[in-house]
């Protein structure tokens, strides 16, 4: 099981690709106040964590249904 979720792990953190996602971060929230910008952002990346979470836990039933 540890190695089946780090391999999961690693493939998420390669597809999702979180340093070539800085600059649209920084160009989306270019027109956010500056004091608000870093709970967005940690917002945001909550709701990715947890979706992609969700598909890896019940991705291939739902594929399947």
């Amino acid at each position: 099981m540890p190695e089946n979720f780090f391999q999961t792990f690693v493939l998420l953190l390669l597809v999702t690709d979180p340093f070539g996602n800085v600059p649209l971060f920084i160009s989306t929230l270019a027109h956010v106040a500056p004091e608000r910008r870093a709970r967005v952002v940690v917002r945001e990346c909550l709701i990715a964590f947890f979706l992609l979470l969700s598909f890896m836990f019940a991705g291939r039933p739902f594929l399947a249904a």
